[in-house]
C-alpha cells in the first residue's frame, strides 16, 4: 500500500486551506498530522480521503485518483472517523456501526468485534442522542472499524478529542495494530505527547502548507516546532526516564 499526495491545493474563496502539499506514505506506519488551529489539518485529510474536492494535485492510493474512485470501492479501502459525527433519527449505537458495512454489505461478526474494540458491546442498544461525547466518538471509531479492510488506508481526524486517558491509550494499541496489519494510519491530533509515543512519521502544517515532514523524532523537537506554535518548548524527563516537551 502506498498513498501519493501530489503537489495538493485546496482554496476557499481568498483562503488557501492547503497550499501545495507533497508527500509519499507507505503502508504499515502511522502518520501524525499535527499544527496549530486553523492550519488545514482537516480539510487536508477529508481531501486524502476522497471527501473534499481539491482545486489541484491528485491523491493516488496505490496509483489509483482516489477523486474518481467509485463508492463502494473507496468504502472497501479507505476509513474515516470525522472530529464529530452528526446522527439524525434516534439510532442505537450498533445501528451506527451497522452504518459501516452499508456499501460492504452486513456483518454481524466485524460489528461486534468493533463494539467490543472499542468497550461499547455491553451499550450497544444505548440511543445515540442519549450517549456521552465520548461514547459517541467511540462508535464512530468503532464504525471505521467494522468497515476496515486491513491493508488499506485509516484517515481519523482527532479521534481522541473525546476520550479519558484508558480509551486513548487503548485507540493508540488499535491505530499500532491496524498498521501491523498493512494499513496507512493518518491521524490528526494536537497532543504532541501522544503523536510521539505512537506515530512513525509527523507532517505538520501551517497556514495550509507542510512545512515539517519526516520521522517523528526528527521532526519533534523543541526548535522545530517553537516558530510553528508560538510557545517556547523545552525537553523534560519524568520519574521513568521518558522524555516530553513541555512549554516553558
Amino acid at each position: 500500500m502506498r498513498l501519493q499526495i501530489n503537489e495538493l491545493f485546496v482554496r476557499y474563496r481568498s483562503l488557501k486551506a492547503v497550499d501545495h502539499v507533497h508527500a509519499n506514505i507507505d503502508g504499515s506506519k502511522i502518520v501524525a498530522v499535527l499544527g496549530p488551529n486553523a492550519a488545514g489539518k482537516s480539510t487536508f485529510l477529508r481531501a486524502v480521503a476522497g471527501l473534499q474536492s481539491v482545486n489541484k494535485g491528485k491523491i493516488l492510493l496505490d496509483g489509483n485518483n482516489v477523486t474518481k474512485m467509485s463508492a463502494r470501492d473507496r468504502a472497501s479501502k479507505i476509513t474515516w472517523v470525522p472530529q464529530v459525527s452528526e446522527v439524525a433519527g434516534a439510532f442505537a449505537l450498533r445501528r451506527v456501526v451497522e452504518l459501516g458495512r452499508y456499501a460492504l454489505g452486513p456483518s454481524k461478526e466485524r460489528v461486534d468485534n468493533a463494539l467490543q474494540q472499542v468497550g461499547l458491546l455491553d451499550r450497544a442498544e444505548t440511543k445515540w442522542h442519549e450517549a456521552s461525547a465520548g461514547m459517541r466518538q467511540r462508535t464512530a471509531i468503532a464504525r471505521a472499524f467494522a468497515q476496515r479492510t486491513p491493508g488499506g488506508l485509516m484517515v481519523l481526524d482527532e479521534p481522541t478529542s473525546a476520550l479519558d486517558l484508558k480509551h486513548v491509550k487503548e485507540m493508540g494499541k488499535s491505530m499500532r495494530q491496524c498498521a501491523s496489519e498493512g494499513d496507512i494510519v493518518i491521524v490528526s491530533m494536537h497532543d504532541i505527547g501522544f503523536a510521539m509515543d505512537i506515530a512513525d512519521e509527523v507532517l505538520v502544517l501551517q497556514e495550509g502548507r507542510l512545512v515539517l515532514a519526516g520521522e517523528t523524532k526528527a521532526v519533534l523537537t523543541p526548535s522545530s516546532l517553537a516558530s510553528v506554535f508560538g510557545v517556547d518548548l523545552a525537553w523534560s524527563t519524568d520519574e521513568g526516564g521518558n522524555r516530553h516537551l513541555v512549554m516553558i
